[in-house]
């Protein structure tokens, strides 16, 4: 007995699981909108030149801040954005079978992306618009969320191109003469 043929040509299988890994990617975009984007190590003393006035307590212990979620952030409510935008391009992608779709979900991931790295390298610096809109205090390092969305927006960026590249370019159909 020979095995059974798959069902649905190759591109159809691809453009199949390269829509279920950018609604994955999205989803995971999603979430990591919502997680911490920022967590907040303590730093050893306080800090030098701090007038903190009659607040003594404040000297007792470390000033910090708390941990900062990407929806307390532009870029976190940006990227949730462009996450829900990768989800609604790899639905249409499915339901369509357009390239263009598949393009939109590379052009979200491509934002995403720039959103993840822009904010990856503000939390670092002290002097970024990020850093000084969330006004941290402490040392402030990338928590899980930024991690979850940079990781959404790579995998969500590989399987954009292999929608693209599952969707032929169909010819446009003659007009008879």
């Amino acid at each position: 007995m020979s095995p059974q043929p798959l069902q649905g040509d190759f591109f159809d299988r691809v453009r199949t699981v390269a829509v279920a890994v950018m609604i994955a990617a999205g989803a995971a975009v999603i979430i990591g909108s919502a997680l911490d984007w920022v967590s907040i190590v303590e730093e050893t003393g306080v800090r030098p030149n701090v007038d903190f006035g009659d607040n003594n307590e404040f000297l007792e212990s470390d000033q910090v801040s708390r941990p900062f979620t990407g929806l307390e952030a532009r870029y976190g409510v940006y990227s949730l954005v462009a996450g829900v935008v990768l989800i609604g391009a790899a639905i249409m992608l499915w339901l369509r079978r357009r390239g263009k779709w598949a393009w939109l979900g590379f052009l979200a991931s491509v934002v995403i992306g720039g959103l993840a790295i822009t904010s990856y390298r503000a939390i670092a610096d002290t002097t970024s618009p990020l850093y000084e809109e969330l006004d941290i205090i402490g040392r402030a390092q990338p928590a899980i969320g930024i991690t979850l969305v940079a990781a959404g927006a790579i995998i969500g960026l590989v399987s954009s191109v292999a929608g693209v590249t599952a969707t032929p370019y169909a010819e446009p159909e003659e007009k008879p003469a």
